[in-house]
């Protein structure tokens, strides 16, 4: 009974549980498909992605703030444009008024910058002296890198035009920095036993006391032509060279011995009829620089030249309307009949012949054309031109006055017109 009670008792008593050890087989079961396979794998990538992540965010930051003082210091004042400036550092100019300039003249955003850049490079005595050639699209340490390269230019570029005068050229050379005073430079024009040595053209004129009455002794023996010159160099200097070159032209147009020839339509060659050219080298001259004045077209430069030499042949008055308005300065198409009849020694209304001297300096072309006119209009006997439409630079010539007077009245309203609207774009300048 005692054993049955016992079973009974045991039966009703909760089951109990009996647990396995845990096997190494189990664990690595356990680690390949369970919950945590890959903890050892992340205890090791933790690290190393928080610091990536670290790293990347003081990248941005440094970058973002890098980009800011670029962009507000740094950078070009105009990245998008290739222009080139001439920028001057005088002899003896320190780092902080070349930065100053450097900004005013808008090459740099801030001179402060500058300054610390080259002082902190250690550059301060490798800034030169001279003329660099810099752009806005330059940034802080392209600028820097110009200015301690060597690359200073001592030289310059001027490009004298055809058709300029004396007073023209002074003004061109002030323009561009190459002259400091006009007035020093219009004074050397007129100094002849300075210059007598350097020109042959003013030889001769000397000797033929042909300089008498002129506004200025070197007009018409200064060289149209671009020339390199020192950036130091002084009226005279640049004077000087003007006229070597004009002795060069001298002696290509005047003592060339070189013949021409042309080809017929049966492919025979002919000597280039010549003419029998009665005017002197400076009175040709002289005549050039009336047809680089008339003449807008080097198609023309031949037959204004064969109108002149028509007129002086004949004894006419010459009658050019540059020589009217060359002591004035004035430029206008339409002159009054006050103006015409202006007595001086250059207005061809008043004087027999040619003007006392040049009214401008030309160039080779009219030099040429002067020398040798169309002989077509030679001829033909053409005996007056004047302008057409005023922008179109075309001239209609023609034989006889009436012919003339038809084209002057057809055209002079044109003229008159253009010299109203160029009146008023220099009023508004």
């Amino acid at each position: 009974m005692a054993q049955k009670r016992k079973r009974r008792a045991a039966s009703r008593r909760a089951p109990v549980i009996k647990s396995e050890k845990y096997s190494i087989k189990a664990l690595h079961e356990d680690r390949e498909y369970g919950l945590y396979w890959y903890a050892w794998i992340w205890k090791i990538l933790r690290p190393v992605l928080i610091f990536i992540c670290s790293a990347l965010m003081v990248i941005g930051m440094v970058s973002v703030g890098y980009n800011r003082v670029y962009d507000h210091y740094l950078a070009p004042v105009a990245a998008d444009t290739s222009e080139t400036v001439s920028f001057k550092i005088e002899k003896g100019e320190s780092v902080s008024v070349i930065a100053k300039r450097l900004e005013e003249a808008h090459l740099l955003r801030n001179h402060s910058v500058f300054k610390y850049m080259v002082q902190f490079q250690g550059l301060t005595n490798m800034l030169s002296y001279g003329t660099f050639n810099l752009s806005p699209g330059m940034n802080v340490n392209q600028i820097i890198a110009e200015l301690t390269s060597g690359s200073q230019t001592n030289e310059r570029t001027i490009t004298i035009v055809p058709g300029w005068t004396c007073e023209n050229i002074a003004d061109y050379l002030v323009s561009i920095g190459a002259l400091e005073s006009r007035d020093e430079f219009l004074k050397l024009c007129n100094d002849v036993d300075l210059f007598v040595g350097n020109s042959y053209a003013l030889r001769d004129a000397q000797s033929a006391g042909s300089l008498v009455g002129r506004k200025y002794a070197l007009e018409g023996y200064l060289a149209p032509d671009t020339y390199r010159i020192f950036i130091s160099a002084s009226p005279e200097s640049i004077l000087r060279t003007l006229l070597n070159q004009h002795n060069k032209v001298v002696d290509s147009v005047f003592y060339s011995d070189q013949t021409e020839y042309y080809s017929d339509a049966e492919g025979n060659f002919h000597e280039v009829e010549t003419y029998d050219n009665p005017l002197t080298m400076e009175q040709t001259i002289t005549l050039a620089s009336m047809i680089e004045k008339e003449a807008a077209s080097r198609a023309d430069y031949a037959k204004v030249s064969a109108v002149f030499h028509n007129r002086l042949k004949a004894g006419w008055k010459l009658e050019s309307d540059p020589t009217v308005t060359y002591l004035s300065g004035v430029h206008k198409l339409a002159l009054t009949d006050e103006e015409t009849a202006q007595q001086n020694a250059y207005n061809t209304y008043f004087v027999p012949a040619l003007p006392a001297g040049p009214i401008c300096n030309p160039s080779v072309a009219a030099l040429e054309a002067a020398k040798s006119p169309d002989m077509e209009y030679i001829r033909e006997g053409y005996m007056y031109f004047c302008a057409m439409e005023p922008t179109s630079g075309k001239l209609a010539f023609s034989k006889t006055k009436e012919e003339h007077l038809a084209n002057v009245t057809r055209y002079r309203p044109l003229w008159e017109e253009y010299d109203r609207s160029q009146a008023e774009s220099g009023d508004a300048q």
